[in-house]
């Protein structure tokens, strides 16, 4: 029995990261996601941009790999305020952080996950 509860708790620390995370008017957002091959973040503070890669354009809010603690990340500089986020998978699949218990709608019918840089 406790080697279950080992592995229980093993699996859910090795899931868990913190995002987003507010420094002053720092924020870097971080998303665990072994089978994306590109990751974007986007917001109403980028107007929701994204890019398309296909068409040459620059891919907004791209997020880099950190293996060292296996997750996408992405450092942005916002000013105080509320925003509106989600992730963009592989450009075409929209995702909520998990981390982030803050949903609201997008205002476009959906949701969002809402930052509130103090």
């Amino acid at each position: 029995m406790s080697v279950l509860l080992l592995l229980s708790c093993g699996r859910y620390l090795e899931k868990s990261i913190e995002s987003p995370v507010v420094d002053n008017n720092s924020v870097t957002f971080r998303l665990r996601n072994e089978a994306a091959e590109l990751v974007q973040v986007a917001g109403d503070w980028n107007n929701w941009s994204k890019g398309d890669a296909e068409e040459g354009e620059v891919l907004v809010g791209l997020m880099t790999r950190n293996d060292s603690v296996s997750c996408w990340e992405r450092t942005v500089e916002l000013e105080r305020g509320r925003y509106k986020y989600r992730f963009l998978i592989n450009e075409s699949v929209w995702l909520l952080d998990d981390n982030n218990p803050r949903i609201v709608s997008d205002g476009k019918g959906g949701k969002a996950n809402l930052l509130i840089v103090p």
